[in-house]
């Protein structure tokens, strides 16, 4: 057999793995098993330091079926404890289906050693409603652990008391006109910018503290166009420092993390991330007459990343609007 040369491709000996922890009720199909031996076997993820399998059980019986010693093998690094949860997001991409009593199964171990996540979050990993989610959630309450915060979709921790810590906030900032956000934050466990939102309510007389669930998403998504500001616009620092601190946000989201087409979007995004300080110190090293050259390919990079950025900016516009 051809050893594939890709620098992210490992070959190691089958003996050396551990099975996955799958999510398939059923367990492997020999079927499917019997397939994939009779064709090309492309590479499992195993997570590095354990060496248990993440994806590609089948792939990995297919090779031993063939009497292979050798399998061609891509690295999860991470923390054991989120094994479950990318092996779960792989195998609902991929190959064999999971069924719908797996994924309700798969949720259900989540909820358990992940209660903080949100019923989003999870839904993203599963590939299930959030609904179903909230109805195993509500279903196996009395055995799951319980959380004070939920990690949403977009990786942010929010509080599942937030009207009683914003309510806080209020009475304190009431009791002390001339706080500062710092103290108002400290006060009722919330963020600065939470703190600083409900000055401004109180100030304007607004009585709902509790901003409107409803369309959230929407706005925050059209946040670049109408003039507030996401965590690009809002971040302090030099350009590549905020282009940073969005990727770092990025990273948070399941539906990236957990998945390896959008690992390899966060690989690809944070190797292009501009580094427009560089670039200044460099342009002492143009020369003159290389000048015109060097701004035309500027120029096109740019033209690049606005077509770009104006296909993102329609899907979201898309997605808004359903």
């Amino acid at each position: 057999m051809t050893k594939s040369r890709c620098a992210d491709v490992h070959w190691v000996p089958i003996a050396s793995l551990v099975a996955a922890d799958s999510p398939r009720l059923g367990g492997t199909s020999r079927d499917h098993v019997k397939v994939l031996a009779q064709g090309d076997i492309e590479p499992i993820l195993v997570h590095r330091e354990t060496r248990r399998v993440v994806d590609g059980m089948h792939r990995l019986q297919a090779a031993t079926l063939r009497g292979e010693e050798l399998i061609a093998v891509r690295y999860l690094d991470g923390p054991a404890s989120e094994i479950f949860l990318h092996s779960v997001a792989a195998n609902v991409l991929h190959g064999l289906p999971l069924t719908l009593a797996d994924r309700k199964a798969a949720a259900e171990r989540i909820l358990a050693s992940h209660p903080h996540l949100s019923d989003r979050a999870i839904a993203r990993i599963t590939r299930l409603s959030p609904k179903t989610v909230g109805a195993v959630r509500r279903a196996s309450s009395e055995e799951l652990p319980h959380s004070k915060v939920r990690v949403g979709a977009d990786g942010r921790s929010r509080p599942l008391d937030a009207a009683r810590r914003r309510e806080t906030a209020r009475a304190f900032l009431a009791e002390n006109p001339d706080a500062t956000l710092q103290d108002i934050a400290d006060s009722a466990g919330v963020s600065v910018s939470t703190a600083c939102e409900i000055r401004q309510r109180v100030r304007r007389g607004g009585q709902d503290l509790v901003p409107p669930r409803r369309g959230a998403v929407r706005e925050a998504g059209a946040g670049r166009r109408t003039g507030t500001t996401g965590p690009a616009e809002g971040t302090r620092g030099t350009p590549h420092a905020r282009a940073q601190s969005v990727i770092e946000t990025l990273a948070k989201d399941p539906s990236l993390r957990f998945t390896q087409s959008g690992r390899a979007l966060l690989r690809w995004l944070n190797e292009r991330a501009p580094d427009l300080e560089a670039g200044r110190r460099l342009m002492a090293a143009v020369p003159p007459h290389c000048a015109v050259a060097v701004a035309d390919l500027a120029h096109s990079y740019a033209r690049q990343w606005q077509h770009f950025a104006s296909a993102l900016d329609r899907t979201a516009g898309d997605a808004g609007a359903e």
